[in-house]
């Protein structure tokens, strides 16, 4: 059933031009940098980021408003789409110049620019809500309720929807921008009627519309504080969404076989976060983190390359080179998961590629054991008549003895251990 839902989403609901294509590996400025950034910290981040082989930088919140509504935090800003004077002196363009100009190591390729918007929402203190208070959701004369010191624009006004439009329009015209994150960090709370959601809905789809439509080169992504606007709707118009902003790779591998129950891995983005991670405090081996983050379609890095350990900076050219071999398997194969992180200490799931030669499979220890009993890692989707080499075993299997019989896999005494397994048909 979920692979049939992967397929229709994929071939006849997703019309973006890049939901077959391969996405670019990317590394987001906001764990790393936060809000506190201008546009030397960020030509510097984008320069380490071409320099550790990553081919788009994407800068996150705080480059927008004006004095006295400035975005230095969560207090103001939103709805004024322009960038802040005090960070880009001379707007977006040359400092987006100066980021397309870094060449991306390993690479003939130079470094690509995204950038992240939450035009849904409006802060009381910004010049838009000054002016134009009456174009927020409310009901009547009720307390407008704030949530992340934000208000939600009533996207039912058509006024409101020509605005974003406009407004959108012309961050994309002024910079060489090649994605764009679209955020959406709190629920309506007041409406005006029972019928306003509805409404909102189909402004909202008549801005995406027109936004995608007139720029189909970006890659777009969604995202609502991470995964809570994960739906067909907004997989018509945007091809991958942030899957959640938990990025704790333990918790990230759940949420992910989760979310797979209808939606396909290629419309995931998931990212590489620094330990120990910010919400958990885990400390979990960046091969762990990598594998679990390269089962989606959207790759990348969130954090601040300065503060990687020396292993976790000698691991990453090996990380994109596994990226590059298992992206295009991931953005039109066929899922399976093997087994579920609730189920057993040992889940695993499985990618068979579109012409059925190829196969690799994500094998996961949670928690160390002494005496490890993991039970033969049986793989699925494979020709039971074929025979099939692979880096786990020597010579080959038949597809029935890897289905039925399965591998034994060599576990150490450690938590969070990772392995990719590939099958190739002989």
């Amino acid at each position: 059933m979920s692979r049939s839902f992967h397929d229709l989403y994929r071939n006849h609901l997703s019309r973006s031009n890049h939901t077959f294509e391969t996405r670019p590996i990317l590394l987001n400025s906001w764990e790393g940098l936060g809000f506190e950034i201008n546009e030397t910290s960020l030509e510097n981040l984008a320069d380490e980021t071409a320099g550790l082989g990553i081919k788009l930088f994407v800068n996150d919140d705080g480059w927008f408003g004006q004095t006295p509504y400035a975005r230095i935090n969560d207090t103001a800003g939103l709805g004024d789409w322009t960038p802040n004077p005090d960070h880009f002196p001379n707007g977006l363009a040359p400092y987006t110049e100066t980021v397309d100009s870094y060449a991306v190591a390993n690479s003939s390729s130079d470094l690509a620019f995204g950038i992240w918007v939450e035009p849904e929402m409006v802060n009381p203190n910004s010049t838009l809500y000054h002016e134009h208070p009456d174009w927020v959701m409310y009901a009547g004369n009720h307390v407008r309720t704030l949530t992340r010191n934000q208000l939600v624009l009533n996207l039912a006004l058509p006024e409101v929807q020509d605005y974003l439009i406009n407004a959108i329009s012309n961050v994309i015209k002024s910079a060489n921008i090649s994605y764009i994150k679209w955020d959406n960090n709190r629920a309506i709370h007041e409406m005006s009627s029972p019928a306003a959601d509805y409404a909102y809905t189909l402004g909202m789809y008549r801005v995406m519309d027109n936004l995608t439509g007139s720029y189909p080169e970006i890659l777009w992504e969604g995202c609502a504080s991470g995964g809570g606007r994960f739906d067909p709707g907004i997989l018509h118009y945007y091809p991958q969404s942030w899957t959640s902003d938990n990025t704790d790779a333990a918790d990230r591998l759940t949420i992910q076989l989760g979310t797979s129950l209808a939606y396909p891995l290629s419309a995931m983005a998931c990212h590489v976060s620094a330990v120990p991670n910010g919400l958990t405090g885990r400390n979990i081996s960046i091969e762990y983190r990598a594998h679990v983050a390269l089962m989606c379609g959207s790759f990348g890095f969130e954090l601040n390359p300065s503060e990687l350990s020396a292993d976790e900076r000698d691991a990453i050219p090996s990380i994109i080179s596994t990226w590059e071999q298992i992206n295009p398997i991931v953005i039109s194969g066929s899922f399976y998961r093997i087994a579920w992180p609730s189920d057993t200490n040992w889940p695993a799931v499985q990618f068979v590629s579109k012409d059925e030669n190829t196969a690799v499979v994500f094998a996961f220890q949670q928690f160390a054991k002494i005496k490890p009993a993991a039970p033969p890692l049986k793989m699925q989707g494979l020709d039971g008549k074929a025979r099939y080499s692979s880096n786990a075993f020597n010579g080959t299997l038949s597809g029935n003895t890897l289905m039925n019989g399965g591998v034994n896999l060599p576990w150490m005494v450690r938590d969070y251990q990772s392995m990719l397994i590939w099958l190739y048909k002989e």
